[in-house]
């Protein structure tokens, strides 16, 4: 039977299939007794002793407690909100959370405001005897202990993160491999999972690599070769080989910075380096290749790099990845004009990497590209002008009416406060502390949305008047690059600039 208050005969907690249990096992978890499935025991083992059955679990595995944006936890206080759930069992506090300020939050505020019991077993915890039941000494000895063991779970985490660092530093100055994933070419040993050894597949692309590299081939003709024969990216060949989780995939093909990033990585000549200290330690794993061809393809960048551009020229693409091919929608690529010309183009990507069967391509010289700019921009300041009486005038008007929102929000949450203090004492029903909260609550969210308008124009005029500096060329366009969404090369020499939106 379910337990009762005495004085809130109305929020007696009911048991019934809404009774769950929560797990969480942290990604630096090295206790087998905090295990998964330890845990479930041990949750499951309380609901026999009290006759209590568990429906069903939410389980984070693999989840800091000092984030909150856990899956699991997520979708467990969508289903409080729901109406779902009566009561939440955990092994202890810290698999809620080590943050103590907002577990705290959700103990004393959350929880019983949706009339959810939370018992925390290792803690001796129970809101039964803490908060829904009145009894005034336990209310005491609960709203006394649990801050502080809260405090104490969040100090562990600090420290275990810090000894795990230590770890791993430890690790890395010996030699021992600590990254998640080995690099592209290589796997961990199955014996030994600190230890790179070669994969059979992966390490015959990037031996290809390295050997097109090393014969002259440029990094544009390496991607085409590989895009060409359809040779799997290191993304799309661990997503093969088992790889989970929030990866970017980008478009499935290989590019110019993935190709120069393992022609990069010392790595692969058999030494590691690692760690916030950067670890260096030689001869730890089989080389895909050898130190002498390594360093011959740095040099080799280097020397490309002093030479890409004429003395006197600039060497920044101001415009990188904003100008758009028109025909495919892919990114063009600047260029230096033939025979070391004073001048640079841009020409597509697609085309480049993948031949003119993805993308005729579409080309345009800088010049041309950067006259458009200037044109088109005039024309969107005039079209955008907001003067300095006007700007004043809407930051007084944000001003007074923040100053309000504020009194409102203030008055509101100090009603709220009083009339929680009614409903813990059982002077009010939850509904009427519902309908104050909710007014507290707008009441915050109105001031919030009025704040944020406030720096919204702020920085829209902001925006503006550097583009209008920029209009009149008093300030490089390298200023206002990052007021451009994009620039679509189009056939027939047609330019069009997107900008990010002004609205007055």
């Amino acid at each position: 039977m379910a337990r009762k208050s005495r004085k809130h005969p109305e929020l007696a907690i009911p048991v019934s299939k809404d009774t769950v249990g929560y797990i969480r096992l942290s990604v630096l978890n090295r206790d087998p007794h905090g295990s998964v499935e330890n845990q479930r025991l041990m949750i499951e083992e309380w609901g026999h002793q009290h006759q209590i059955p568990i429906m069903r679990y939410y389980i984070d595995n693999g989840f800091s407690g000092k984030r909150f944006d856990r899956p699991a936890f997520q979708g467990m206080i969508q289903d409080i909100q729901k109406g779902r759930i009566d009561c939440i069992v955990v092994k202890d506090l810290s698999r809620l959370g080590r943050d103590y300020i907002i577990v705290g939050y959700y103990l004393e505020m959350f929880f019983p405001s949706n009339n959810v019991r939370f018992v925390s077993i290792n803690d001796q915890f129970d809101t039964t005897d803490g908060i829904t039941n009145r009894d005034k000494s336990g209310f005491i000895q609960s709203r006394t202990r649990t801050p502080l063991i809260n405090l104490f779970n969040e100090q562990v985490s600090i420290e275990t993160k810090m000894k795990v660092e230590d770890v791993l530093d430890m690790k890395a100055q010996h030699g021992e491999f600590i990254g998640p994933r080995a690099p592209f070419g290589y796997q961990k040993s199955k014996d030994n999972p600190s230890q790179l050894v070669p994969d059979l597949v992966a390490a015959v692309i990037v031996r290809k690599i390295f050997e097109m590299a090393a014969s002259g081939t440029g990094v544009t003709g390496i991607v085409r070769y590989l895009n060409e024969r359809g040779l799997p990216t290191p993304i799309q060949y661990a997503r093969a080989q088992g790889l989970a989780g929030n990866f970017d995939d980008g478009n499935g093909s290989w590019n110019s910075r993935s190709v120069k990033y393992i022609l990069t990585n010392r790595t692969y000549t058999g030494m590691l380096v690692q760690g916030k200290e950067k670890r260096v330690v030689e001869a730890t794993h089989e080389a895909l290749v050898d130190s002498g061809t390594f360093d011959a393809i740095q040099k080799a960048f280097q020397s490309r790099a002093y030479n890409v551009v004429p003395q006197g020229q600039s060497a920044d693409n101001i415009l990188k990845g904003k100008v758009i091919c028109g025909y495919c929608g892919g990114k063009m690529q600047r260029k230096r004009g033939t025979d070391h010309a004073n001048w640079h183009f841009f020409t597509c990507i697609t085309k480049n990497r993948q031949g003119v069967g993805k993308c005729t391509g579409m080309y345009a010289r800088e010049e041309d590209v950067l006259s458009a700019i200037y044109r088109q921009l005039k024309d969107y300041v005039n079209e955008h002008y907001i003067t300095n009486s006007a700007y004043k005038q809407q930051i007084q008007e944000y001003t007074g009416q923040i100053a309000d929102l504020a009194q409102r929000k203030t008055t509101a949450w100090i009603n709220a406060m009083e009339h929680y203090e009614q409903y813990v004492q059982g002077e009010i029903s939850k509904e009427e502390f519902h309908t104050v909260q909710d007014i507290a609550n707008q009441a915050k969210e109105v001031l919030i949305q009025a704040t944020e308008d406030k720096i919204a124009y702020e920085k829209q005029y902001v925006t503006f008047r550097k583009l209008l500096s920029a209009s009149s060329k008093d300030v490089p366009l390298s200023e206002i690059v990052d007021c451009i969404d994009e620039v679509v090369v189009d056939g027939g020499g047609k330019i069009v600039v997107k900008w990010h939106q002004i609205s007055n």
